[in-house]
């Protein structure tokens, strides 16, 4: 699970605003969105519920818009506000609440000196955008600012491993055990996890789980969750299933958990659990795909159209204000629903140029080989060998590239 980590400089609510033109965009591109406004029959009727992260945290988030009412550029408030707007943001998938958290760093947006409190929230939202290179330049200028801060030494190594730079990684993860044992041998486990020693760091991860700080299921959530990935990229499908059900008993709610374990239910032809895990989280646009990857393995062919439906109008809202976000998952569904593989490829490459995560790297391997570009599928191929990478799910692609012939 990756710590939440945008793009541009913005007036304080432009982006908020784009974000509703956006939504009335998305329903002149699909006509079953298209309908009168509705009004509800009675005072009683529900039209949303607030997520529980929100109510929760009312009293403090009034708290913080009460002191920024008599100082605008707090930058206390400013940023206490946006950490919480951005913990939401990752809880709920809801990008709005990133927007919001954006918003309110507007007056230090571009300043190549800000607070260094703001530099770790700029860097987590640039990293949510993918927009890597920015990040990464924020969390260097911190950690030089702050040696001993962990978050900002874990929050680069998540960023280098996810870009495929093992070596920076665990310069990193060596740099943060100098200001927390446990965190560093985490991040260390988590990188020699991509690099050629999988079994080890699954065992290393697995002694960490009884020295966990206390009162901290995210962390517990977190570690559990990668377990899971190793077992499962490790071939050790019981093991990975122990791994994800413990992660998933744990009362908070992460979407990147819900999505990685719902691709393990449809490796697995299990589309009947994903169906009951996912049927009520169609706001978050990965896992709206997942449900339809389960609709047309469940060959229900009405639900799959309306989720294809939902999935083509938002692709297209992305298209319109030119979000990398959706480069991946659009990549997946045309390979998957619009038999456009040309494109999917075009977009798997542009993916797996900004991130390399065992999902991007099996992506671009798919698109590739529906393409018959074996040239690319052998750079995969090489680039998986020279950093020793070990996934059994990858082996069935592998083996349908072709030796090169000897000139």
């Amino acid at each position: 699970m990756k710590p939440v980590v945008y793009k541009t400089s913005l007036p304080r609510w432009s982006f908020i605003g784009s974000i509703f033109c956006v939504l009335i965009l998305s329903t002149t591109l699909n006509t079953r969105l298209q309908a009168a406004a509705y009004t509800p029959p009675s005072d009683q009727t529900v039209l949303t519920v607030l997520p529980d992260f929100l109510l929760s945290h009312s009293a403090e988030i009034r708290s913080f818009k009460a002191r920024l009412q008599a100082e605008p550029h707090s930058v206390a408030a400013s940023t206490g506000l946006a950490r919480l707007y951005i913990d939401l943001g990752r809880r709920e998938a809801d990008p709005r609440y990133y927007g919001y958290a954006e918003a309110l760093l507007s007056p230090w947006w571009t300043a190549s000196q800000p607070p260094p409190e703001v530099l770790l929230l700029r860097a987590l939202l640039r990293q949510h955008q993918h927009d890597y290179a920015a990040a990464l330049q924020d969390l260097q200028q911190l950690v030089q600012q702050q040696a001993g801060s962990s978050q900002a030494w874990l929050t680069l190594a998540v960023v280098q491993w996810v870009q495929g730079d093992y070596a920076a990684a665990k310069q990193s993860c060596k740099a943060l055990a100098n200001s927390s044992t446990w965190y560093g041998s985490v991040c260390f486990s988590q990188v020699l996890s991509f690099t050629g020693e999988a079994e080890r760091a699954y065992q290393l991860q697995l002694s960490l789980l009884p020295a966990l700080p206390q009162a901290t299921p995210e962390l517990a959530q977190w570690v559990q969750t990668n377990l899971a990935e190793i077992a499962w990229r490790l071939g050790q499908l019981p093991k990975a299933e122990q791994h994800f059900r413990e992660a998933l008993a744990i009362e908070r709610q992460d979407h990147y958990l819900l999505r990685v374990y719902s691709d393990f239910l449809l490796s697995q032809q299990r589309s009947a659990e994903v169906i009951r895990l996912l049927k009520d989280k169609t706001t978050d646009d990965a896992l709206l795909l997942r449900l339809a990857f389960a609709s047309q393995q469940a060959q229900d062919i009405e639900a799959t159209q309306f989720y294809r439906q939902q999935l083509q109008a938002r692709y297209q809202a992305a298209d319109l204000r030119n979000s990398k976000l959706h480069q991946r998952d659009e990549a997946w569904y045309l390979l998957s629903f619009e038999e456009n593989s040309q494109r999917a490829l075009e977009l798997a490459q542009a993916n797996w140029a900004e991130q390399k995560e065992a999902e991007d790297t099996a992506l671009l391997l798919r698109a590739a080989l529906a393409n018959q570009d074996f040239t690319t599928a052998r750079k995969v191929q090489m680039w998986l060998q020279q950093n020793q990478q070990q996934d059994t799910r990858l082996e069935g692609l592998l083996a349908q590239i072709p030796k090169e012939q000897a000139s």
